[in-house]
């Protein structure tokens, strides 16, 4: 056959060669563009032309989506649109209660293409009704509380709520620590409390037994005036928990009132040493 043929092998089959499988599997080189200075300039100077306003009360039960529809066609684009959502405890409470069950915000910030536009638009909407036009609207009796935010970019907004989100958990994971050190002390103390209530257990079982042995050698020993007179002697108490206290007792001597000569020579005849004159 001719070079530019493929080989064949004895099935009818193509031999393909290990380039041509390298150069099949080859995965496509993408590149990236670069912008150019100019394209940077203009994307840096739409960032700085934004405009973000601060809605300080949402109405119960308002959707994102149904305020960017109150703030359009005022002149400039509505780009983005956050609301804070209520507490889940609170929410919580109501549904229980037997409320309403959808969900609500607390306030919102709203970010405009032109912040000259959103500062004309904060200033003109604020303490007016949201929906003047529509009577029956739901929120049509609610007024405005809109207030521009100079030099506030949408930035510092994501900023914050990472921050806010962070602080819940390590206020959560402090919660969490402080209560797994609470509930191991309750179980120390727990343990001690068994431990002591053990301890007094046997000791009354001691008691119970040397009670019961102390009868048994009083009727052995020949009688209870032996064993009182015995125990006088050695002076051994009892109290009340049933610990014995021995007290021992030494004879004594008795105390000289007066110095005599004859007692000091006494004395002295009992410290001198025999054999001498």
């Amino acid at each position: 056959m001719a070079g530019g043929t493929a080989d064949t092998s004895q099935d009818g089959h193509a031999n393909i060669g290990p380039e041509r499988v390298a150069d099949e599997t080859r995965r496509p080189v993408i590149r990236k563009k670069t912008l150019s200075k100019k394209k940077v300039r203009e994307f840096q100077e739409e960032q700085e032309n934004r405009g973000v306003v601060y809605i300080s009360r949402i109405p119960p039960y308002l959707k994102p989506s149904k305020l960017r529809n109150l703030l359009e066609g005022y002149g400039t684009e509505v780009l983005r649109v956050y609301l804070s959502p209520e507490d889940t405890a609170a929410r919580a409470r109501r549904v229980r209660a037997g409320g309403n069950k959808k969900k609500s915000f607390t306030d919102g910030w709203v970010e405009f293409a032109n912040k000259r536009r959103a500062k004309r638009i904060a200033s003109t909407l604020n303490n007016t009704p949201m929906d003047p036009q529509n009577h029956r609207s739901f929120y049509g009796s609610d007024l405005w509380n809109i207030r521009y935010l100079p030099k506030f970019k949408w930035h510092h907004l994501t900023e914050k709520v990472a921050a806010d989100a962070r602080a819940r958990q390590e206020k959560m994971r402090a919660e969490l620590s402080q209560a797994k050190k609470e509930t191991n002390f309750y179980l120390k103390k727990v343990e001690q409390a068994k431990a002591i209530e053990a301890m007094e257990e046997r000791k009354r079982k001691r008691s119970q037994l040397g009670a019961d042995g102390d009868g048994a050698d009083e009727q052995e020993a020949g009688g209870p005036k032996k064993r009182r007179a015995e125990a006088e002697g050695a002076g051994v108490q009892q109290q009340d928990g049933g610990i014995r206290e021995v007290r021992r007792r030494f004879k004594q001597r008795k105390v000289a009132r007066g110095r005599t000569a004859k007692s000091v020579e006494d004395v002295i005849g009992m410290l001198a040493p025999k054999g001498t004159d």
